[in-house]
């Protein structure tokens, strides 16, 4: 299997619905004047993320490599010598964004332009979680190559 597809399917199923999250939960706390400067937090963060990612994912498709990080987080928090801690703390931002929204019935609150894109982001989050898993499972089992 190519070096780089697995890579460039993680950000399609993780990375930029992770920038959606932050995008769409920021869009709902700017428009409510107590959270408004969460909401603007969110939107750079998110925009930020997203760039990232979509120059990670057409490094891939060009040269089969990533550039760089994929998150903020990871560059500011790789500072500290744990790769892993950045995209911890990115991968707790966004699924607590989710959380949020969802107990709160924030949901309802979606742009309804934006309703079809948060949930094609869940959708593609779910499976690219299965779909990671099962990966793992059948690698290690030898069903499919390193």
């Amino acid at each position: 299997m190519e070096r780089w597809l697995l890579p460039a399917a993680e950000i399609l199923t993780v990375g930029i619905p992770f920038c959606v999250f932050k995008l769409l939960t920021g869009v709902i706390a700017v428009r409510s004047a107590s959270l408004a400067p969460i909401g603007y937090a969110l939107l750079a963060l998110g925009s930020v993320d997203l760039l990232l990612n979509v120059a990670n994912l057409l490094s891939l498709l060009v040269t089969q490599k990533r550039i760089g990080a994929v998150c903020l987080s990871d560059i500011l928090l790789r500072r500290f010598g744990d790769s892993e801690l950045g995209l911890a703390v990115d991968v707790f931002i966004s699924f607590g964004l989710v959380a949020i929204v969802i107990s709160f019935g924030l949901l309802l609150r979606v742009p309804t332009w934006a309703l079809p894109i948060w949930n094609l982001a869940v959708v593609l989050n779910v499976l690219g979680a299965g779909v990671g898993r099962l990966f793992v499972a059948l690698r290690r089992v030898g069903s499919v190559p390193a």
